[in-house]
């Protein structure tokens, strides 16, 4: 009996592994192309004064400004 309940718990969990979607978290870049992706820091949580960027992407160099600290935002801006 005990066995039975073990294997249907471990069947069940494989078929709900197996149907789960991937996570994407970052879009799919457009045909052809890649993405810039831009994080910018804001002073407070209401977003109205934004402190720094950092940016990386599109075969460029990475860059920043300001500070790299704060309410986070992230941006995907095709290339």
């Amino acid at each position: 009996m005990i066995r039975r309940t073990l294997l249907a718990l471990l069947v069940t969990g494989t078929v709900l592994a197996g149907a789960a979607t991937p996570a994407a978290a970052i879009p799919v870049p457009p045909p052809g192309g890649d993405l810039l992706i831009v994080f910018a820091y804001y002073a407070d949580a209401a977003k109205t004064q934004i402190i720094g960027q950092t940016w990386h992407g599109c075969g460029q160099p990475s860059g920043s400004w300001g500070a790299t600290s704060g309410i986070r935002e992230v941006f995907f801006t095709p290339c």
